[in-house]
């Protein structure tokens, strides 16, 4: 059999992923009928199937992206009436969960909608029918350097918008077994939660049962991150082998009976069935997640192969199971676990699929798990380093200690206690023995989480860099007599050479990032760094910044932060002091609020990298205002003068213009984020910015930039990262400034086009 076109068309499917615009149904059609006709002809068989595969992922992202909540239509009330599917996920005093709209409905709606319920009156279970007047938005995300695109992430499950309820919703009639899986996935997860004595346990314990992993809180999954340690305790293709693998042995032994039945069945015949519906039901206790079902495909494709006496190779059965997925689901490629599931497996096989091991040698299984975290860890250096920024050197003594305690000890307890609660038998025991398992692992994860340099961010090169470094795995991991494998290690260099773009003597570089309804500006003199306000969040370590800084601080080639300023004690700008409080202790903090660092007072000034830091307002002697007591801080060197202003009003505006008659400033970060009561038409006047930088959410509520604010900057002088995720601008002595944003950057076509630098 000839397997080049179906690599080809997986080729095509997962390049289309990085088209930067959706074409129109109709062309991509032409395109597929196109494509098939070029599959009959044997000289452009390869190229049809590659056009193919994009063309199968391009029909299926335009029909989600025409079907998704119009942007013209934002922030309307609309009262639907659905199906919740799958488990509902709990955090805090809010419930998450997705609602399918009923077919009936009298006006068009997406396909899916994710919805947030604040404090619900009610238990929610999957298949219930509800009728909710919610407050729709087109789906949206958080666009930042090295961080996780939340909108590829809805558009890769199919969610069309994202609602809010409103009023009090209206429970309905439901059908008796619609939804009657998940609702069982769901009261096993809470019965797991109520048997366990410690939250990070039982947490643990409904992730790898029914793949639920709203218990997790962010500093545990911090450290499995960090250890690289998350895709175990999460269900993977390992748990289903563990589970087909277990089931097989033990139903292949207690069924062989059935063998004197006749000369249909056979041991193989009993081991290869009771390992399919093992994983099939592992599998659906799990959600069918993308793992499962590679995991799955992969299984039914050996079994067969052994049902029938056929031979297949280990890459050809995962290459069947890549087309099987991006027939099913084309949008998968989207999704952060396609990538990490596939490459994980395919490292594994391209690693030992050339040698077999010996029979004979009982002690082989160490040295093999050894052998496999090494592979591991070299063929998946290219994305943890390329896409997660990351390298963790004691990953591999986790996972040596991991990797057995879950699938011999903590896994199989684990399941067998499933079981027996699924079949209304007693598991106390087997609970508590998993319980204690997890609380061994947790402890040696935390000794090895808080060595100092078991961890560090790393920004890696772009596209190119990442696939270099991938084929440098490959030639390092191919099998023995392969020349000059160690040629490898150079193809990791542009992916491990520091990514960080200098800031020159003279030059300052702004960047403003995307913190939603918050304000986060990071300022680099050449000689030191400054963060100006820390984002929305709790103040105490619950924030957007923990989860965006690191990465951006990695990307410039750095880990620290000489000074903070805190503007004034609003959520939305003082966010996530705790953050920096806990993780960059050496900072120097000036604040408006008592008890937060030196105050910024007017006057208070320093030098650094050739330019003059110096506040502007508030007084000393001023009472605390709130918003207008925010450090109004000016910057101004041989590249020219950046304002910052938080979150100060007009009064605030017409007494700096009083005090600095000759305030001129080449960056405005607008105050409030273009609310009407802020950026008086004097003050825009007089200051005269070469640019306008605005931090506000996609579809905020209260229309910001507001129209009497966005009328006195001219549009190419504005930018916001609503549209355009976070900005960058570089002052350059001599030059206007630079602007460039993370939408313009890389266009993707699951964003709105709009006119970003």
């Amino acid at each position: 059999m000839d397997w080049r076109p179906l690599l080809a068309f997986a080729a095509g499917a997962i390049i289309a992923t990085m088209a930067p615009v959706a074409p129109e149904v109709v062309v991509v059609v032409l395109v597929i009928a196109l494509a098939l006709l070029a599959c009959w002809w044997v000289p452009t068989r390869l190229l049809g199937a590659f056009m193919l595969g994009a063309g199968w992922f391009l029909l299926h992202a335009a029909w989600v992206l025409e079907r998704q909540w119009p942007a013209e239509m934002a922030g309307e009330q609309v009262t639907i009436t659905g199906v919740i599917s799958g488990v509902p996920e709990y955090h805090g005093q809010s419930v998450r969960f997705h609602l399918v709209p009923d077919s009936s409905e009298t006006i068009e709606l997406p396909g899916k909608i994710q919805v947030r319920w604040y404090r619900p009156l009610d238990y929610l279970q999957p298949g219930q029918r509800w009728q909710m007047e919610l407050r729709l938005d087109p789906p949206h995300g958080r666009l930042n350097v090295a961080g996780f695109d939340f909108h590829r992430h809805l558009i890769s499950l199919r969610v069309g918008a994202l609602g809010t309820v409103v009023g009090q919703p209206v429970r309905l009639k439901q059908g008796r077994w619609r939804g009657w899986v998940d609702r069982q996935r769901q009261a096993l997860g809470e019965i797991l939660q109520a048997e366990a004595d410690r939250a990070e346990a039982a947490a643990l314990m409904r992730a790898l049962s029914i793949a639920d992993r709203g218990g997790m809180t962010p500093p545990l999954s911090d450290k499995l991150r960090q250890t690289g340690t998350a895709h175990l305790l999460a269900i993977s293709g390992l748990h289903v082998g563990m589970v087909a693998g277990l089931a097989g042995l033990f139903g292949g032994w207690l069924l062989a009976p059935l063998v004197l039945a006749g000369r249909v069945l056979d041991r193989r015949r009993l081991a290869v069935g009771c390992a399919l519906l093992a994983a099939l039901a592992y599998a659906m206790l799990a959600g069918f997640t993308l793992p499962t079902q590679r995991a799955l495909i992969m299984l039914s494709v050996a079994a067969g192969a052994m049902l029938w006496r056929r031979a297949i190779q280990p890459a050809h059965a995962l290459l069947l199971a890549l087309v099987a997925i991006l027939l099913v689901d084309p949008l998968a490629p989207l999704a952060t676990g396609f990538w990490l599931s596939f490459a994980a497996v395919a490292v594994l096989i391209w690693a030992f699929a050339w040698r077999p091991g010996d029979p004979s040698d009982r002690s082989g299984w160490l040295a093999g798990l050894v052998r496999a975290q090494l592979v591991i860890a070299v063929g998946m250096l290219p994305l943890n380093v390329g896409v997660f920024q990351q390298l963790i050197p004691v990953a591999f003594a986790a996972n040596l200690v991991a990797i057995p305690m879950v699938g011999f000890w903590i896994l199989p307890s684990l399941l067998i206690a499933v079981v027996l609660i699924l079949c209304g038998l007693p598991a106390g025991w087997l609970l508590a023995l998993t319980e204690m398992g997890l609380v061994v692992l947790l402890e040696v994860l935390a000794w090895l989480h808080a060595i100092e340099f078991g961890r560090y961010m790393h920004s890696g090169g772009g596209l190119a860099a990442i696939v270099l470094a991938m084929l440098g795995a490959l030639w390092l991991l191919a099998p023995r007599g392969w020349p000059a494998r160690w040629l490898g290690l150079f193809l990791f260099v542009p992916l491990l050479w520091p990514q960080s773009d200098p800031v020159d003597p003279g030059e300052l570089d702004i960047h403003l990032l995307d913190m939603g309804n918050g304000l986060a500006v990071l300022i680099d003199d050449g000689e030191h760094l400054m963060l100006y306000d820390t984002g929305p969040g709790d103040g105490e370590g619950q924030d957007a910044l923990g989860r965006t800084l690191p990465g951006l601080l990695a990307a410039r080639g750095v880990h620290g932060l000489d000074r903070v300023v805190v503007s004034h004690a609003h959520r939305d700008h003082a966010g996530g002091a705790g953050t920096i409080r806990d993780r960059y202790p050496q900072a120097q903090v000036y604040s408006s609020v008592e008890d937060l660092g030196r105050p910024c007072t007017s006057g208070t000034q320093w030098q650094s990298g050739g330019y003059r830091y110096r506040f502007l307002h508030p007084s000393a002697g001023l009472p605390y205002l709130e918003a207008n007591s925010s450090c109004v801080l000016k910057v101004s060197g041989p590249g020219g003068t950046v304002l910052l202003t938080g979150g100060i009003d007009a009064t605030v505006e017409q007494r700096l213009l009083l005090e600095n008659p000759e305030l001129n400033v080449d960056i405005l970060v607008v105050s409030a984020a273009g609310h009407r009561r802020a950026s008086s038409p004097e003050f825009i006047d007089r200051i005269d910015p070469k640019r306008a930088l605005v931090s506000v959410a996609a579809f905020d509520r209260l229309g910001r930039p507001h129209e009497e604010t966005m009328k006195h900057l001219a549009d190419d002088r504005v930018v916001t990262t609503a549209e355009c995720g976070a900005v960058s601008v570089r002052l350059i002595p001599g030059q206007s400034p630079v602007a460039s944003t993370m939408a313009g950057k890389a266009p993707r076509l699951w964003r709105p086009r709009h006119q970003c630098p």
